[in-house]
């Protein structure tokens, strides 16, 4: 996986997640063929895809435009029986470290939008959070 700066484009083994690209768009490339798709509301859409081994992700588009997406670097505890916050925070460091390494040190802001880490509380969930800007 690789964060473009230029752009904002994830690109992973299996395909490419670009800010340019539309719902029905994605749907139809090689990588969202095999996305789960969910309406959440009248117009807020998840997408959820396994771009390549060891990462998962959320793509949340509001009617076709792509608003953000969610990157979940795998670790080797990830068994939902083994879950606990701490493994989270150590996914958030993980999460950090991948940044700052891709990308140098923080903050990731640019002018197409935004690269956050964060552990969500009400999710109880690290992720790298790439936010696109109208």
């Amino acid at each position: 996986m690789r964060i473009r700066i230029s752009d904002g484009s994830v690109i992973f083994e299996d395909g490419l997640i670009q800010r340019i690209d539309e719902r029905e768009t994605f749907l139809a490339s090689q990588l969202g063929k095999s996305a789960k798709v969910r309406l959440v509301s009248n117009e807020w859409w998840h997408i959820t895809v396994a771009p390549e081994s060891g990462v998962s992700a959320k793509l949340l588009f509001r009617g076709d435009r792509l608003q953000q997406v969610y990157l979940v670097i795998k670790m080797d505890t990830d068994a939902p029986k083994e879950w606990t916050k701490e493994l989270e925070f150590r996914r958030k460091g993980l999460h950090d470290r991948w940044l700052a390494q891709e990308l140098g040190a923080p903050p990731y802001r640019y002018a197409w939008g935004c690269i956050d880490s964060e552990f969500d509380q009400k999710g109880c969930v690290s992720e790298i959070i790439v936010t696109y800007a109208d």
